[in-house]
């Protein structure tokens, strides 16, 4: 185990109507001035929106509301929402949504803070000293960045992220309840996104990581229990605690506490949701995940039957990748970079611009463009 510096100081509050109480806990925060931030209208139609601005009201905090953050978000957006935060002179940005509503807040936190250009931060190797707090009201469980340091944004054809403790939210809200109305896709996808997290922190050859290891799997085993129960039915509260949980801790650093992270398989998929910003994330990690553990497998068989035997239940490497495959079918993801109308042409460049900027991606196997190309060609 490698050494480590962990402070994870995100307050939750989780459960039946806990964002109906934020005004009270920013008012804590002597936060008297935010920006609500949005995505669709789903948050609007869904009252969400309105009970959070009464909880402000309640406590005296002034808000402005700006709704329009999209899947896969953008630098353009941030660069608009920063400038009404910076105009507006709040005291926080508070974001109503899932993680493109999340990390659009923090790229605008960030660049509020920053005389350049936000994309400094992603491509400059510019490091965050400063950002406006951030706080959210979680609607759609799968990416975590509801207590993470990570934040990813779509520009110039690039899907790029980075990192920076200024980010983590202060305050973030899990009420379960307000995923009842999810589609089947995104909840679906979110699942195998938040597995996803988990499996970029657990495949390392860091030795002697057992203790983490192990609550790593339980969180794997929880989130393959319960999403397909979801599916059945979406308004099952208490699959969705254990869902909202593993999605939460998945992606807030404890599951790679003391050991070398890996990140190939959303590094890969990163680059066909920024060719095209249609397909869904956690869809793109349910094709290649298979196919980077298939590829990845003789690096080190011990971790690999570890993964077979304790979180699929079963004898042998192969006969777990094929388990996970099944559970992804059950979820209705696709199997095929085809299903997205991608072509050959498109996954060249793709595999060419994953390892563009650092040469290789991945820890647990180094991939070279000539790596990704055969992953996406195996599974296309």
């Amino acid at each position: 185990m490698l050494n480590f510096n962990y402070c994870n100081p995100t307050r939750i509050l989780f459960g039946r109507d806990e964002h109906k109480k934020l005004g009270e806990a920013l008012k804590k925060e002597n936060i008297g001035k935010v920006l609500i931030v949005y995505g669709g209208g789903s948050a609007l139609k869904s009252g969400t929106i309105s009970a959070v601005q009464a909880s402000l009201e309640a406590v005296g905090i002034e808000y402005f509301t700006m709704g329009g953050v999209r899947a896969n978000p953008t630098l353009e957006f941030a660069s608009k929402v920063k400038k009404v935060a910076v105009d507006s002179q709040v005291d926080a940005l508070l974001a109503v949504g899932g993680g493109s509503v999340i990390d659009t807040c923090k790229v605008a936190a960030a660049w509020a803070k920053y005389d350049g250009d936000a994309w400094d931060f992603f491509t400059k190797g510019v490091a965050i000293t400063e950002a406006i707090p951030i706080a959210c009201v979680l609607t759609i469980p799968a990416a975590g960045s509801e207590q993470s340091i990570r934040m990813v944004i779509n520009h110039d054809g690039l899907k790029l992220g980075t990192a920076s403790e200024k980010i983590r939210p202060i305050i973030s809200v899990v009420n379960p309840e307000l995923f009842f109305t999810l589609p089947e896709n995104q909840i679906a996808a979110g699942v195998v996104d938040m597995i996803s997290h988990i499996f970029e922190r657990y495949f390392t050859n860091t030795e002697h990581v057992d203790f983490v290891s192990g609550q790593a799997e339980a969180a794997i085993r929880t989130a393959i229990e319960m999403g397909p129960k979801l599916l059945e039915n979406h308004e099952d509260y208490d699959a969705w605690c254990q869902i909202a949980m593993v999605g939460s801790w998945a992606h807030n650093g404890y599951y790679g506490l003391g050991q070398v992270e890996d990140w190939a398989c959303h590094a890969m998929e990163h680059e066909l949701s920024a060719y095209d910003p249609t397909i869904t994330h956690g869809a793109g990690l349910a094709v290649i995940t298979p196919a980077w553990l298939r590829h990845v497998a003789s690096v080190n068989p011990e971790r690999m039957l570890r993964f077979a035997q304790k979180v699929m239940g079963t004898q042998g490497v192969e006969e777990g990748i094929a388990k996970l495959e099944t559970f992804y079918r059950t979820m209705k993801m696709p199997a095929k970079l085809s299903e997205f109308g991608l072509n050959e042409e498109a996954l060249v460049a793709c595999a060419k611009s994953a390892c563009a900027r650092t040469g290789t991606i991945g820890q647990f196997k180094k991939l070279t463009s000539d790596d990704v190309l055969s992953i996406y060609k195996s599974v296309f």
